[in-house]
């Protein structure tokens, strides 16, 4: 007697309200306090992964003083020698750079699922990161800011562009009005 076939796809909605993720990646961070603030900044606005590239020898994510929350213990934190050595599946790569042809973060549509790559305090991307991004976004103010405040800034913008659900609706529930 043969066996039923099960159809292949659950046809359920998720539970989960937004879809998608956001990532960090840190190439060739030198300020211990900004990895700090950068890991808490990613607890705050929900990235799933936190990728450090390339760090200056002594840094201990478990030792930051301003990481209070020791985000390291909530959100998978890493440390490569490449930020790609450890990119999710079918992550969109976002430089954060201040370039000619880069894209105003006003008019950035964030992607679904994306890793946003965040150079040094005192430089910039590495050409080879920087060639392999599919997008490279700016953010327009007069002079640079510093490694956090560029993470805090970034994360807040996906946050402020993402249609968000009330946290009291479940499945399907509603929006939150816009202020």
């Amino acid at each position: 007697m043969g066996q039923k076939k099960r159809p292949r796809y659950v046809q359920r909605p998720s539970g989960i309200a937004a879809r998608g993720y956001a990532c960090v990646a840190l190439e060739r961070p030198t300020d211990p306090v900004n990895v700090g603030h950068t890991l808490r900044a990613a607890m705050c606005f929900g990235a799933r992964m936190v990728i450090i590239a390339g760090a200056t020898a002594g840094l201990h994510v478990n030792r930051l003083q301003t990481d209070p929350q020791r985000a390291w213990r909530h959100i998978p934190t890493l440390q490569v020698d490449d930020v790609f050595d450890a990119f999710p599946y079918n992550c969109v790569p976002v430089g954060i750079e201040m370039t000619e042809d880069a894209v105003d973060l006003v008019r950035f549509t964030h992607p679904e699922r994306a890793c946003y790559i965040f150079g040094p305090e005192n430089n910039s991307l590495s050409a080879d990161t920087l060639a392999r991004c599919e997008h490279i976004v700016k953010i327009p103010t007069a002079l640079s800011l510093n490694l956090a405040a560029t993470v805090n800034v970034v994360l807040y913008d996906r946050l402020a562009k993402s249609p968000r659900k009330a946290p009291w609706a479940g499945v399907g529930g509603e929006d939150i009005p816009a202020p």
